[in-house]
């Protein structure tokens, strides 16, 4: 069984963290050889702007995934941060809820559309636009999973099934900026604190 979970955060690690970073990594490179051939040596090379168009759209687009999951995208809190516990479990459940029926609705289009994308290709290297935006697909089927990981958890806290500690996760997750920056301060005193009482 561990063997598994070790396997599958393997794998979603490389979907959400090493095929963006080799994204970034490569499309980094091109562009930088790119400015050096046009401006030292005027000779510009015309795949170089293809290559940072795919590699940017890889990056992005998993990238977001991580995003998700490490709860680092924009989120506008402001109606959401004076709402009570179960109050924001609704809010947060209505809203996720809406995101999901919009990825499934959207899903099979999505894939019928970037399938039926291998008949055009790009023009230098004639690589089947299905390949470039291939990464739409996990992107989709990770986030919806984020999604309804996120439903569940918002379910066990407004029906009051999954207690106190269902309640805590839920407030950690979704915890702003600010309130971060509150505990981690308070965190630091009492460890200073007890510092100096050791001392």
């Amino acid at each position: 069984m561990d063997g598994l979970k070790k396997m599958g955060k393997f794998i979603r690690d490389c979907v959400e963290l090493y095929i963006p970073i080799a994204a970034f990594l490569i499309m980094f490179i091109v562009f930088v050889v790119q400015i050096i051939a046009r401006y030292v040596f005027k000779n510009p090379m015309q795949w170089a702007y293809e290559v940072t168009v795919m590699g940017y759209l890889w990056m992005v687009v998993l990238g977001a995934c991580y995003a998700y999951r490490d709860r680092s995208h924009v989120t506008f809190t402001l109606f959401y941060d004076k709402l009570p516990v179960k109050g924001k479990a609704v809010c947060g459940f209505l809203g996720n809820l809406l995101m999901a029926v919009a990825f499934v609705v959207m899903f099979v289009p999505s894939c019928k559309m970037i399938s039926q994308m291998k008949i055009q290709e790009t023009s230098i290297f004639k690589i089947g636009l299905n390949i470039v935006y291939l990464p739409f697909i996990p992107f989709m089927i990770i986030i919806l999973l984020y999604i309804l990981s996120d439903m569940w958890l918002e379910i066990k806290v407004f029906t009051g099934i999954g207690g106190e500690e269902a309640v805590k996760k839920m407030l950690d997750e979704t915890k702003n900026e600010t309130q971060e920056a509150i505990d981690n301060a308070a965190m630091q005193e009492t460890g200073d604190g007890k510092e100096a009482v050791k001392r």
